[in-house]
């Protein structure tokens, strides 16, 4: 009677133990649902570069971790790698292809559980991000340079336009029209990229003009610009210089803005602006200055075409 008794409450023990943990393992798989709506909120792209795309997101009460992932189409689901980011709010893929298309996607996880996937989204739509360009449509094409860009005035054959005399001067990419400018390699030109830079003279309104077409029309259109140097007087009291970017299709018998003026409001910074475009006619380009007591420098001016 003692070894029955004994089996009988060994077997109702283990029973019993077995309906619970039966019941944890329901109680458990119960749990992910608690957490499936609460979801990263304001899933964003907050910066990029050539190699790196940066993802950002609202802080998660509860959340113990965050799982980020790179992919490569919108429906893939293999991440290229995984990466879970502990107790952060955002998250730099680095060493990554410039022209390659990647989608971004974050999920919350909590103790036993995590959340729904979001993604980076334009316009509501899961965002193709390239790190050269950030959002792009899914059928963007890398834009192609056209040869001899960008022009930044460092290759020329015979003498160079070194007087704010003269009409205009002939560079690989073509001739540009240059009243009231020159170009100058002067250690004092801060804000030229390598050893030239075109500078404006001071006091007058004139134009950088291509005197050219550009055959294939344009897609992209990018320079640096800014004050000549930070030390000469007109240069540093003559701000704010008023820049204007134009465009014509009728080879330069009438010319349309590219947007609002740009201005240049200090000495200390050189300046990148970049349009994109959709001109399929042949172009041609201008950047011009109002008559503003500084000088304006122009410099690595590239014109890309699909």
């Amino acid at each position: 009677m003692k070894k029955l008794t004994r089996h009988f409450f060994y077997h109702v023990g283990a029973i019993a133990l077995l309906l619970g943990v039966f019941s944890c393992k329901e109680e458990a798989a119960d749990v992910p649902g608690d957490f499936k709506d609460k979801v990263p909120e304001n899933v964003r792209l907050s910066d990029y570069s050539n190699s790196s795309i940066t993802v950002a997101w609202d802080y998660i009460e509860g959340a113990t971790s965050y799982t980020v992932q790179l992919l490569t189409t919108k429906e893939n689901d293999s991440p290229i790698p995984s990466y879970t980011t502990v107790s952060k709010d955002q998250y730099q893929f680095t060493g990554l292809d410039e022209a390659r298309g990647y989608y971004v996607r974050v999920r919350a996880n909590f103790h036993t559980a995590a959340s729904d996937w979001v993604y980076v989204t334009d316009e509501q739509k899961r965002a193709r991000i390239m790190p050269k360009y950030g959002f792009v449509t899914e059928d963007f094409q890398e834009p192609e340079l056209y040869p001899n860009f960008p022009e930044g005035w460092e290759n020329h054959e015979g003498t160079r336009k070194k007087s704010y005399d003269g009409i205009s001067d002939i560079f690989p990419s073509g001739e540009w029209l240059m009243p009231n400018m020159y170009l100058n390699s002067a250690g004092t030109i801060v804000h030229k990229n390598g050893e030239w830079g075109l500078m404006m003279k001071n006091n007058v309104a004139t134009y950088l003009e291509m005197n050219f077409d550009l055959p294939k029309g344009a897609s992209l259109l990018s320079f640096y610009y800014g004050t000549v140097t930070q030390t000469n007087a007109n240069d540093v009291e003559g701000l704010p210089i008023v820049v204007k970017v134009e465009y014509s299709i009728d080879g330069g018998n009438t010319w349309l803005s590219l947007g609002d003026d740009l201005e240049v409001t200090t000495i200390e910074k050189q300046y990148f602006q970049e349009y994109w475009l959709d001109i399929k006619e042949p172009v041609r380009f201008r950047i011009g200055k109002n008559d503003s007591r500084a000088r304006l420098l122009v410099d690595d001016i590239a014109v890309y075409h699909q």
